[in-house]
Protein backbone atom coordinates (compact mmCIF):
# COMPACT_ATOMS: atom_id res chain seq x y z
CA UNK A 1 0.00 0.00 0.00
CA UNK A 2 1.75 3.00 -1.13
CA UNK A 3 1.48 6.47 0.49
CA UNK A 4 2.79 9.76 -0.91
CA UNK A 5 2.45 13.72 0.12
CA UNK A 6 3.70 16.50 -2.23
CA UNK A 7 6.44 18.50 -0.83
CA UNK A 8 8.19 21.32 -1.89
CA UNK A 9 12.76 21.28 -0.40
CA UNK A 10 13.22 24.31 2.31
CA UNK A 11 16.31 26.20 1.47
CA UNK A 12 17.72 25.24 4.32
CA UNK A 13 17.96 21.91 4.09
CA UNK A 14 20.03 22.31 1.12
CA UNK A 15 23.93 22.16 1.14
CA UNK A 16 26.89 24.88 -0.15
CA UNK A 17 25.48 23.65 -3.76
CA UNK A 18 21.69 23.95 -3.40
CA UNK A 19 21.04 20.40 -3.36
CA UNK A 20 19.52 18.41 -0.50
CA UNK A 21 21.57 16.87 2.23
CA UNK A 22 21.75 13.40 2.35
CA UNK A 23 20.70 13.85 6.30
CA UNK A 24 17.70 16.10 5.24
CA UNK A 25 16.80 13.52 2.26
CA UNK A 26 16.00 10.85 4.72
CA UNK A 27 14.40 12.70 6.73
CA UNK A 28 12.23 14.11 4.81
CA UNK A 29 11.17 10.31 3.47
CA UNK A 30 11.11 8.72 6.58
CA UNK A 31 8.35 11.46 7.56
CA UNK A 32 6.27 10.23 4.94
CA UNK A 33 6.31 6.91 6.29
CA UNK A 34 5.47 8.46 10.37
CA UNK A 35 2.33 10.09 8.73
CA UNK A 36 1.63 7.04 6.82
CA UNK A 37 1.44 5.24 10.55
CA UNK A 38 -0.31 8.43 12.49
CA UNK A 39 -2.97 8.47 9.76
CA UNK A 40 -4.01 5.34 10.44
CA UNK A 41 -5.34 5.14 14.09
CA UNK A 42 -5.54 1.58 14.50
CA UNK A 43 -1.83 1.17 13.95
CA UNK A 44 -0.90 4.13 16.48
CA UNK A 45 -3.33 2.42 19.15
CA UNK A 46 -1.40 -0.99 18.76
CA UNK A 47 2.17 0.82 18.73
CA UNK A 48 1.05 2.12 22.31
CA UNK A 49 -0.29 -0.90 23.21
CA UNK A 50 2.71 -3.15 22.67
CA UNK A 51 4.86 -0.73 23.83
CA UNK A 52 7.43 -1.09 20.58
CA UNK A 53 9.27 1.43 18.43
CA UNK A 54 10.62 1.08 14.89
CA UNK A 55 14.30 1.25 14.67
CA UNK A 56 16.25 1.18 11.46
CA UNK A 57 18.67 -1.25 10.75
CA UNK A 58 20.07 -0.41 6.82
CA UNK A 59 19.05 1.57 4.23
CA UNK A 60 20.14 1.22 0.46
CA UNK A 61 20.26 4.74 -1.23
CA UNK A 62 20.09 5.06 -4.86
CA UNK A 63 20.16 9.06 -6.22
CA UNK A 64 19.81 10.17 -9.86
CA UNK A 65 20.45 13.31 -8.58
CA UNK A 66 19.16 15.46 -5.30
CA UNK A 67 16.44 17.68 -4.73
CA UNK A 68 16.94 21.59 -5.02
CA UNK A 69 15.96 24.07 -2.68
CA UNK A 70 12.14 25.40 -3.36
CA UNK A 71 11.72 22.14 -5.68
CA UNK A 72 8.42 20.51 -5.54
CA UNK A 73 8.32 16.97 -5.15
CA UNK A 74 6.25 14.07 -4.36
CA UNK A 75 7.45 11.99 -1.64
CA UNK A 76 6.41 7.99 -1.45
CA UNK A 77 6.93 5.27 0.94
CA UNK A 78 5.64 1.47 0.94
CA UNK A 79 5.89 -1.31 3.44
CA UNK A 80 6.39 -4.35 0.74
CA UNK A 81 7.34 -7.47 3.11
CA UNK A 82 8.32 -8.73 6.22
CA UNK A 83 9.66 -11.65 8.06
CA UNK A 84 9.80 -12.77 11.67
CA UNK A 85 12.32 -10.27 12.45
CA UNK A 86 12.36 -7.48 9.69
CA UNK A 87 10.07 -5.24 8.01
CA UNK A 88 11.29 -4.37 4.39
CA UNK A 89 9.93 -0.58 3.42
CA UNK A 90 10.74 1.65 0.17
CA UNK A 91 10.68 5.19 -0.30
CA UNK A 92 11.51 7.48 -2.91
CA UNK A 93 11.45 11.28 -4.21
CA UNK A 94 9.86 12.31 -7.67
CA UNK A 95 9.91 15.63 -9.62
CA UNK A 96 7.18 17.23 -10.91
CA UNK A 97 7.23 15.16 -14.21
CA UNK A 98 7.02 11.82 -12.16
CA UNK A 99 10.35 11.04 -12.63
CA UNK A 100 11.81 9.04 -10.10
CA UNK A 101 15.06 11.20 -8.36
CA UNK A 102 15.87 8.82 -5.51
CA UNK A 103 15.10 5.39 -4.12
CA UNK A 104 15.78 3.86 -0.56
CA UNK A 105 15.15 0.63 0.51
CA UNK A 106 15.19 0.12 4.32
CA UNK A 107 15.12 -2.61 6.53
CA UNK A 108 13.11 -1.89 10.18
CA UNK A 109 12.77 -4.48 13.58
CA UNK A 110 10.85 -3.64 16.30
CA UNK A 111 12.30 -3.02 19.82
CA UNK A 112 10.89 -2.82 23.25
CA UNK A 113 10.87 0.63 24.62
CA UNK A 114 11.25 -0.65 27.98
CA UNK A 115 14.09 -2.99 27.69
CA UNK A 116 15.55 -1.79 24.42
CA UNK A 117 15.71 -5.14 23.34
CA UNK A 118 14.40 -6.44 19.84
CA UNK A 119 10.92 -8.26 19.42
CA UNK A 120 9.41 -10.72 16.93
CA UNK A 121 7.13 -8.20 14.19
CA UNK A 122 3.93 -8.60 15.44
CA UNK A 123 2.06 -9.39 12.55
CA UNK A 124 -1.36 -6.88 13.39
CA UNK A 125 0.83 -3.93 13.10
CA UNK A 126 2.61 -4.43 9.26
CA UNK A 127 -0.69 -6.38 7.49
CA UNK A 128 -2.54 -3.12 7.50
CA UNK A 129 -0.09 -1.79 5.49
CA UNK A 130 -0.51 -4.53 2.90
CA UNK A 131 2.79 -5.92 3.53
CA UNK A 132 3.36 -9.09 2.50
CA UNK A 133 4.46 -12.13 5.45
CA UNK A 134 8.27 -14.20 3.62
CA UNK A 135 9.20 -17.36 5.08
CA UNK A 136 12.82 -16.44 4.31
CA UNK A 137 15.22 -13.20 5.05
CA UNK A 138 16.09 -10.91 2.27
CA UNK A 139 19.53 -9.03 2.68
CA UNK A 140 20.23 -5.85 1.36
CA UNK A 141 24.24 -6.00 0.12
CA UNK A 142 26.97 -6.54 2.76
CA UNK A 143 29.43 -3.98 4.39
CA UNK A 144 32.96 -4.63 5.17
CA UNK A 145 34.91 -3.69 8.19
CA UNK A 146 38.45 -2.18 7.69
CA UNK A 147 41.22 -1.70 9.69
CA UNK A 148 43.73 0.05 8.25
CA UNK A 149 41.58 3.78 7.74
CA UNK A 150 42.60 6.86 6.04
CA UNK A 151 41.49 9.14 7.89
CA UNK A 152 39.23 10.03 11.12
CA UNK A 153 37.78 12.65 12.94
CA UNK A 154 35.95 12.53 16.68
CA UNK A 155 32.24 14.03 17.51
CA UNK A 156 30.56 14.07 20.58
CA UNK A 157 26.75 12.32 20.54
CA UNK A 158 24.33 16.12 21.93
CA UNK A 159 21.45 15.91 23.56
CA UNK A 160 20.09 17.48 19.60
CA UNK A 161 21.18 14.21 18.26
CA UNK A 162 18.88 12.26 20.17
CA UNK A 163 15.06 11.72 18.71
CA UNK A 164 11.73 10.70 20.64
CA UNK A 165 13.04 6.83 20.69
CA UNK A 166 15.87 7.84 22.67
CA UNK A 167 18.57 7.20 20.96
CA UNK A 168 20.67 8.72 18.26
CA UNK A 169 18.68 9.90 15.15
CA UNK A 170 20.26 7.72 12.25
CA UNK A 171 20.66 10.36 9.74
CA UNK A 172 23.31 11.76 12.03
CA UNK A 173 25.33 9.20 11.29
CA UNK A 174 25.21 10.37 7.51
CA UNK A 175 26.66 13.70 8.70
CA UNK A 176 29.63 12.09 10.54
CA UNK A 177 30.69 10.01 7.68
CA UNK A 178 30.43 12.50 5.27
CA UNK A 179 32.01 15.64 7.30
CA UNK A 180 34.98 13.33 8.12
CA UNK A 181 35.95 13.49 4.13
CA UNK A 182 36.52 17.30 4.57
CA UNK A 183 35.13 19.98 3.16
CA UNK A 184 36.92 19.83 -0.18
CA UNK A 185 35.49 16.63 -1.22
CA UNK A 186 32.05 17.67 -0.31
CA UNK A 187 32.24 20.35 -2.70
CA UNK A 188 34.20 18.44 -5.60
CA UNK A 189 32.43 15.11 -5.20
CA UNK A 190 28.46 14.40 -5.97
CA UNK A 191 27.19 11.47 -4.31
CA UNK A 192 25.56 8.50 -6.40
CA UNK A 193 24.42 5.84 -4.03
CA UNK A 194 25.10 4.93 -0.25
CA UNK A 195 24.04 1.20 2.00
CA UNK A 196 24.17 2.10 5.58
CA UNK A 197 23.92 -0.90 8.68
CA UNK A 198 23.43 -0.22 11.48
CA UNK A 199 24.59 -2.08 14.32
CA UNK A 200 24.96 -0.66 17.57
CA UNK A 201 23.13 2.17 19.63
CA UNK A 202 25.65 5.07 20.46
CA UNK A 203 25.09 6.59 24.19
CA UNK A 204 23.88 10.22 24.25
CA UNK A 205 27.08 12.25 25.59
CA UNK A 206 29.29 9.06 23.90
CA UNK A 207 32.51 10.58 22.59
CA UNK A 208 32.72 8.56 18.87
CA UNK A 209 35.12 8.18 16.03
CA UNK A 210 34.00 8.45 12.50
CA UNK A 211 36.65 6.61 9.96
CA UNK A 212 36.99 6.44 6.20
CA UNK A 213 38.88 4.62 3.43
CA UNK A 214 38.74 5.80 -0.29
CA UNK A 215 39.14 3.06 -3.35
CA UNK A 216 39.23 4.34 -6.82
CA UNK A 217 39.41 1.57 -9.59
CA UNK A 218 38.03 0.99 -12.88
CA UNK A 219 36.94 4.25 -12.81
CA UNK A 220 34.58 4.45 -10.06
CA UNK A 221 34.88 6.38 -6.34
CA UNK A 222 33.63 4.81 -3.53
CA UNK A 223 34.34 5.41 0.21
CA UNK A 224 34.10 3.15 3.02
CA UNK A 225 33.34 4.14 6.52
CA UNK A 226 32.13 3.25 10.13
CA UNK A 227 31.44 4.79 13.05
CA UNK A 228 33.39 3.61 16.25
CA UNK A 229 33.05 3.82 19.95
CA UNK A 230 36.42 2.40 21.33
CA UNK A 231 36.26 -0.87 19.93
CA UNK A 232 32.61 -1.39 19.18
CA UNK A 233 31.66 -0.93 15.48
CA UNK A 234 28.30 0.92 15.59
CA UNK A 235 27.91 1.18 11.52
CA UNK A 236 29.52 0.76 8.68
CA UNK A 237 29.16 2.12 5.17
CA UNK A 238 29.58 2.12 1.58
CA UNK A 239 29.11 5.48 -0.41
CA UNK A 240 29.85 5.58 -4.15
CA UNK A 241 30.51 9.09 -5.99
CA UNK A 242 30.75 10.45 -9.40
Amino acid sequence: MRYSEKALIPFFMVTEDGTLSLANLVNLVQQVSERQLAGAASQTEMVKRYNIGWVITQSQIEITRMPRAEEHVTLWTEATSYNRLLCYRDYGVLDEQGNQLVIVHSTWVMMDLDTRKIVPIIDEIVEGFGAKKLTKVERLPRLPRFEDPEGERKYWVRYFDIDTNHHVNNVHYFDWMQDALGYDWMRTHKLVSANIKYEREVEPGTQLTSQYKVVREGGKTETYHQVRVGDTVNATAHLQWA
